[in-house]
């Protein structure tokens, strides 16, 4: 009995590895059942072997057994684990201790259980094996005993929450006020849902990850940016090119980064060839020093006589400069 009850345990805890993708927990049902009580095979097994029982066929016939019918509770406990209450009722012959089948005539036997039957697939599939274990109580003749019924079966679901069953179960006596009262049933049935038929759960839907922004549509994430709002470059981390200088030349294209200029003249300033402090766009001499005031030209000298304009009393007679450019009269 312990081999049993080990070999149960390990088939259920495999059976919760499967189906997990449908989760489907199944709702209550009846059933009624039909099934056969047999006494006599088990006795043979159990005084001789397995082996023996098949090769001399010895598996109790039709005759040797005894009819009866069954009402069934279902329950899903979990995606993969019904409960199963069960009231059997037949009129078997039992075996003595030497083997003599002892009919107990127009009496009958009252079983009741209660079972976990673990399912190997989901009842979202149309066929559905599993293995149960429960306790349950015999009742015969004014005597009660206690019995452990381990067990197979097979379910084929149909539409509308319905099934079809077959199973066999192996029933263990653990208290017994008759001789072998080891005993096999096996029935075949049908379920149907009790009450208001089981929606389907709705698809959950993923989440719509969010879009990260682009606020100032750089191609820099704003996670990322240090600059969110001003467009910007992925070498400073989104934001502009630096002008250190502010002379709306960017540092990458100015020559003169530190020194404001045009960006003509790639960033630095206008240039002065001559020196003069007059840049050559507005130097109308810029290879020769001059004053703003003569558009970067030097001041002229009329008379050519050496003494600018500005110093030359007589601008347009040339004379000597100490004479201020006026010509000595002698």
């Amino acid at each position: 009995m312990k081999k049993l009850l080990v070999t149960a345990l390990a088939l259920a805890c495999g059976a919760s590895v499967f189906a997990q993708k449908y989760a489907y927990k199944r709702p209550a049902a009846v059933g009624v059942s039909v099934f056969l009580n047999d006494y006599l095979t088990p006795y043979r097994i159990r005084t001789s072997s397995l082996t023996n029982v098949i090769n001399n066929k010895q598996v109790a016939g039709f005759q040797e057994v005894a009819a009866g019918i069954g009402l069934h509770y279902f329950k899903g406990l979990t995606n993969n684990v019904d409960f199963a209450g069960s009231m059997r009722v037949s009129s078997p012959d039992i075996i003595l201790n030497n083997g003599t089948r002892y009919s107990l005539g127009e009496k009958i036997q009252l079983e009741a259980d209660a079972s976990a039957n673990y399912k190997f697939f989901s009842d979202r599939y149309f066929f559905t094996p599993y293995i149960s274990a429960g306790v349950g109580a015999s009742y015969y003749d004014g005597t009660f005993d206690a019995i452990l019924p381990l067990g197979v079966g097979f379910k084929f679901n149909l539409a509308d929450e319905a099934a079809i069953f077959l199973d066999g179960s192996y029933r263990v006596p653990v208290t017994t006020n008759r001789a072998n009262g080891y005993h096999m049933m096996y029935g075949i049935g049908y379920a149907a849902r009790v009450g208001r038929k089981q929606e389907a759960p709705p698809k959950e839907v993923p989440p719509i990850p969010a879009v990260e922004k682009d606020s100032d549509n750089d191609g820099i994430l704003d996670s990322a940016d240090k600059c969110p709002t001003v467009p910007g470059v992925a070498q400073y981390q989104g934001c502009p090119i630096p002008d250190t200088d502010n002379d709306g030349v960017n540092d990458s294209l100015d020559k003169c980064p530190t020194v404001a200029g045009v960006a003509k003249y790639a960033g630095c300033p206008i240039p002065d060839t001559d020196l003069d402090g007059i840049n050559d766009e507005e130097d109308k001499c810029p290879n020769e020093r001059g004053v703003a005031k003569y558009a970067g030209c030097p001041v002229p000298d009329t008379d050519k006589d050496g003494v600018n304009d500005e110093q030359d009393k007589c601008p347009t007679i040339a004379g000597p400069a100490e004479n201020n450019g006026c010509p000595v009269v002698k």
